[in-house]
C-alpha cells in the first residue's frame, strides 16, 4: 500500500507562507492498494488537489471509488464540493463513516445540505457523478477485493471514527480527531495493535492540550504513547492546528523523535509506502 498525504491540517485551513512546509489544506489521504485500487479518507480541502491529480494522471477506477470519513466536521468534508472527479458521469463514488451509532442518521443529507443553495451554487444531486452513501453496523467489512477495514468509534465531540485498513500482511491506522478522556483509549490501542503504520491525531502539546480539554484532539505525546503500547512499527503525527508554523512544527517534531525515533510530522504530499 502507498499513502500520500494531500490534507495535513486540522481545524480549518491556512494559507501563509509560514506553513507552507507541512501545508495548510485540512485532512485527506489517498490510499493505492497493491491490488491496484485506490481510495480516500476524508474529505477536507485536501481533496481538491487529490481530483486534479487523479484527472492528470488518469486514474481509470471509475466504479465505486471508495471515500471513508472519520466524521463530517467542517474541516473532514468542505473539499468535497471542489473535488472534480465527482462532476464526471462515469464516476461512482460510495461514501462512507462508521457505523449508525453516530449522531449521524442521514449521511447523504450532510452532504445534500452543505451543497444547498445558501452555501453553494451547485446542489449534490447536479455534481455528474453517482454516489452511494454507507453506514454499516458491522465494524468490519471486507471488500471483494480482500481489503479489509475496521472502524472503532472514538472520542470526539459528536463521535469520530477510527480505521484499519489491512492488505494481505500490511495494516495501518488512521486515529484522528480523537481526545484520551481519562488515559489513552484501550479501543484506540486494540485497534492499532501490531499494525505497520499508525497516523494519529497530534493537534496539541503537551501543555496546550491541558487549557483545551474537550475539545476533542489529542497531543503528539499520547500519539507516541498509543504507538509505544500497541507496538505500532511507525508513527504519523497528524492535524496540525492552524496556528502551528512550520518551525514550531519541525522543533516539535525533533523532541517527538527523541521519545519514538520512528515517528515523523505529517507534511502535505508525504508520500509512504506500507
Amino acid at each position: 500500500m502507498k499513502i500520500t498525504f494531500y490534507g495535513t491540517r486540522g481545524s480549518t485551513p491556512v494559507c501563509e507562507h509560514a506553513c507552507c512546509d507541512f501545508g495548510g489544506n485540512t485532512s485527506c489521504l489517498l490510499v493505492e492498494f497493491d491490488n491496484g485500487k485506490i481510495a480516500i479518507i476524508d474529505a477536507g480541502t485536501g481533496i481538491r488537489r487529490l481530483g486534479k491529480d487523479m484527472i492528470e494522471n488518469k486514474v481509470e477506477q471509475y466504479d465505486n471509488i471508495f471515500i471513508g470519513l472519520s466524521h463530517t466536521h467542517w474541516d473532514h468534508i468542505q473539499g468535497f464540493p471542489f473535488f472534480e472527479p465527482a462532476y464526471d458521469p462515469k464516476r461512482h463514488f460510495t461514501i462512507a463513516i462508521g457505523g449508525k451509532e453516530t449522531i449521524i442518521k442521514d449521511l447523504q443529507q450532510v452532504f445534500e445540505v452543505q451543497m444547498q443553495q445558501e452555501f453553494f451554487p451547485v446542489p449534490l444531486e447536479m455534481m455528474g457523478a453517482s454516489f452511494t452513501f454507507y453506514q454499516p453496523d458491522n465494524p468490519t467489512n471486507r471488500t471483494e477485493s480482500g481489503i479489509e477495514i475496521t472502524a472503532t468509534r472514538i472520542q470526539h465531540p459528536g463521535y469520530s471514527y477510527a480505521y484499519r485498513i489491512t492488505e494481505g500482511k500490511k495494516s495501518f491506522v488512521y486515529c484522528t480527531d480523537v481526545e484520551h478522556m481519562d488515559g489513552i483509549a484501550d479501543n484506540v490501542v486494540k485497534l492499532a495493535q501490531d499494525t505497520n503504520l499508525l497516523i494519529h491525531d497530534a493537534q496539541y502539546t503537551a501543555e496546550e492540550l491541558e487549557k483545551r480539554k474537550g475539545w476533542g484532539h489529542s497531543s503528539w505525546n499520547q500519539a507516541v504513547e498509543v504507538a509505544k503500547r500497541s507496538g505500532a512499527k511507525n508513527l504519523v503525527c497528524f492535524h496540525h492546528d492552524p496556528d502551528h508554523t512550520d518551525l514550531f512544527l519541525v522543533q516539535e517534531e525533533v523532541k517527538c523523535q527523541k521519545l519514538f525515533p520512528y515517528s515523523v510530522f505529517a507534511r502535505e504530499r508525504m508520500v509512504l509506502e506500507v
